[in-house]
């Protein structure tokens, strides 16, 4: 019995390695076996790490989901510029990881020439407790194996799984997987879709987003301090100026709708002075040679002001978004081609010659939707009635 069970670990442990579901091992990619990983909510950290570490990106991409699904590390600007380029985004996380995987980077001896740092409002939003200032001496130490991870992974039931998971999903139709540099195509919500419509997804996301709004203050800055999300951007932003990264500091490019809904509830004042604030922190370290500039995309555009398809469409496709929070790849692939190889697009480089009379016509834009008749200002609409009831 000893040895059936000791046997039997072992083939579960050699089984998850060989197979190597997270990528940690750097397990040979075999077609139709393990070449593609599956995209799992567990251990994202330490796979993401290890990953990174292997390929040693000289551009690194940091954010939270819209930047994991947006922003596309093989997008040709990234080869033209002579960069590799890896996605370090992890859903649900803030600037200060961010500041924690730059700098195992440069610990690492990875220190990437570029950076792209997608910037969430809503983390900022509603700021509470002062905080002090971050530097590379105080960031968490760098994801490693340990007992638990093996234990969790390797010798376990639920590693099973996920290898069996694995094998399953090479001849998945629309796998939801992630990409050896990070990138996680969002390729299931193909599916989601077929069967939800973009309509649902789009409304069940505002009545998530609408609840989180109102619990929070409507402030970003505090008059007693930094808070922690200034001080984790301030830590990065030092950081890569003494490493000598150049930075794109990005505003997501929000759906329309939920510029709409930000003004209906009063926070469209805060967004524009979160905005200014963004580059106020930049120039504390341009002002000392470092090369970073701010990159607004979350204006009213053509593509922000994609029609939401009617309720009960389950046949149509959008092109750049998921629902109003999510963009596509098409749309990060345009984002990425403007600030990197320079074409013309939606997003505005934010300065100070300019910044009053953007963020002016960036409001007015915004307000101007919400004065004119359309399917969005129904939803809009209907939304806030939805919400108010249930306040």
């Amino acid at each position: 019995m000893f040895a059936t069970m000791v046997s039997s670990m072992a083939l579960c442990g050699a089984l998850n390695v060989f197979i190597d579901p997270l990528g940690v091992f750097a397990a040979p990619r075999i077609s139709g076996i393990n070449s593609l990983k599956p995209y799992l909510d567990h251990h994202q950290d330490l796979a993401r790490w290890m990953a990174a570490k292997r390929l040693c990106p000289s551009a690194a991409i940091f954010g939270n989901s819209r930047a994991q699904i947006g922003f596309d590390p093989e997008h040709p600007a990234f080869h033209n510029a002579g960069l590799e380029a890896f996605n370090h985004a992890i859903p649900g996380s803030s600037v200060n990881l961010a500041f924690n995987q730059l700098n195992w980077l440069i610990e690492a001896g990875c220190t990437p020439k570029v950076a792209i740092l997608g910037i969430e409002f809503f983390d900022f939003l509603g700021a509470t407790s002062p905080a002090t200032p971050l530097s590379a001496s105080n960031t968490e130490p760098a994801p490693r194996f340990d007992g638990r991870f093996f234990a969790e992974t390797v010798f376990s039931v639920s590693g099973i799984r996920d290898s069996v998971n694995t094998i399953s999903l090479q001849r998945a139709e629309h796998p939801a997987t992630i990409s050896p540099r990070g990138f996680n195509p969002l390729l299931n919500y193909i599916r989601e879709v077929e069967q939800s419509g973009h309509h649902q997804l789009f409304r069940q996301r505002a009545e998530e987003n609408l609840k989180s709004w109102k619990r929070k203050v409507p402030r970003v800055q505090l008059e007693t301090g930094m808070s922690p999300d200034y001080a984790s951007l301030e830590g990065f932003l030092s950081l890569a100026s003494k490493s000598g990264i150049k930075v794109y500091v990005v505003t997501y490019p929000y759906h329309a709708e939920i510029r709409m809904l930000m003004e209906r509830i009063g926070l469209g004042d805060v967004f524009s002075e979160w905005k200014k604030s963004l580059l106020l922190e930049t120039q504390k370290f341009s002002h000392q040679g470092a090369e970073i500039q701010v990159w607004d995309f979350s204006g009213i555009s053509r593509y922000s002001l994609e029609v939401i398809p009617a309720y009960g469409d389950k046949q149509t496709q959008l092109e750049y978004y998921w629902e109003a929070g999510h963009f596509k790849k098409a749309l990060g692939d345009k984002m990425i081609q403007q600030i990197l190889a320079g074409d013309a697009g939606f997003g505005v480089k934010l300065q100070d010659a300019m910044l009053n009379d953007w963020l002016e016509k960036d409001r007015a834009q915004a307000k101007s939707e919400l004065a004119q008749p359309s399917s969005l200002l129904t939803e809009v609409n209907h939304l806030l009635t939805l919400q108010g009831r249930k306040d």
